[in-house]
């Protein structure tokens, strides 16, 4: 499965896209919607394939760099706190609840680091 990963990402975005058109034919949609979506996710389905057959086709060409990862576990965190905060003029306070401790998770692991090599 590990090998086929990419393959798969790809495809089950195509399918989880075709379930969402399928949401809009739910809801009775405009027509001129499903041509813009179904048209959009074409085009982008079609690039994830082409990177997919260039990336299997010139395979000597993969490097691995060593990266410091020092804390890089808290980007994420931060980025959906950040994000959950910027939301909340237009959502409510409430999503402050969920910002917050996400935020100091981040902070946190960047702190004390996220990976067991950092130990």
């Amino acid at each position: 499965m590990k090998r086929h990963l990419p393959a798969v990402l790809v495809a089950g975005w195509g399918v989880l896209n075709g379930l969402l058109l399928v949401v809009l034919a739910v809801y009775r949609e405009n027509s001129m919607t499903y041509w813009l979506w179904g048209g959009a996710v074409l085009v982008v389905e079609l690039a994830a394939l082409a990177v997919l057959v260039s990336s299997r086709a010139g395979t000597d060409q993969h490097v691995r760099y060593r990266v410091r990862d020092r804390g890089a576990g808290g980007v994420l965190p931060a980025a959906i706190g950040l994000l959950l905060v910027a939301l909340c003029p237009v959502y409510g306070l409430w999503l402050l609840v969920v910002a917050v401790p996400l935020l100091m998770l981040s902070v946190a692991l960047a702190v004390h680091g996220s990976t067991a090599r950092e130990r």
